[in-house]
């Protein structure tokens, strides 16, 4: 039987991705609050506190361009509003209905099944339908660059190919240049790099979303 990694984005993978997004994102936000426990039973309220995010409005926009889906307005307002009432599993139950992920099979490469090159391919494409320039992206390529210049792209398309299992252990911002004036340029971009541990080119991050995929589930 040939390996694959199995992309249905049940309603527990979407909770799972939201959950990791949720891990990784909120400790380099100082509006956020990474102490929450997101669950099925979180409000909307919980869930936009937790992770500092907009309104319901282009929050909706915002998911459909995430999952590459398109519900309408009425349909995300019924599961957004009221914040206070409606929950994380309202959410997810629907991303889940409207998503259509394939599983993604290895490839032949040189005659040989590759998965590698099949999960390469599947997040360049992904990427790429988010706006992201990979023209030059090969395996060898490293991954921080794509994280200063595209970390929310990379963030959820990663997750979404991993089912929301554990790709980064842990993201942290790293000063790129030293002395008082850099530190106090809050609106500098290139202020901050990535440290990113042990992945660092996207042939490390492709073997690690292979791993955590073929882990047992909890």
């Amino acid at each position: 039987m040939k390996e694959t990694i199995k992309q249905s984005l049940s309603p527990l993978n979407i909770l799972n991705i939201f959950q990791e997004e949720h891990r990784l994102c909120s400790p380099l936000d100082p509006e956020a609050d990474p102490e929450v426990e997101l669950s099925f039973n979180s409000t909307i309220d919980e869930w936009r506190s937790a992770r500092d995010l907009i309104p319901w409005k282009p929050l909706s926009a915002f998911l459909n361009k995430e999952f590459n889906i398109s519900p309408t307005a009425e349909e995300w307002k019924a599961v957004l509003v009221p914040p206070s009432k409606r929950t994380l599993k309202d959410v997810c139950e629907l991303i889940s209905k409207c998503a259509t992920y394939q599983d993604i099979k290895p490839i032949k490469l040189l005659g040989q099944e590759c998965l590698s090159s099949a999960v390469f391919l599947t997040l360049k494409k992904y990427l790429e339908n988010r706006q992201v320039d990979v023209s030059n992206l090969r395996p060898s390529t490293l991954v921080v660059p794509y994280l200063e210049n595209h970390f929310s792209e990379m963030i959820e398309q990663v997750n979404i190919i991993a089912n929301g299992k554990r790709v980064f252990d842990k993201l942290e911002l790293k000063q790129k240049k030293a002395g008082f004036l850099n530190y106090i340029s809050l609106f500098d971009k290139d202020r901050y790099t990535f440290l990113t541990g042990n992945i660092n080119t996207f042939r490390d991050l492709v073997f690690k979303i292979i791993e955590v995929n073929n882990q047992p589930p909890n």
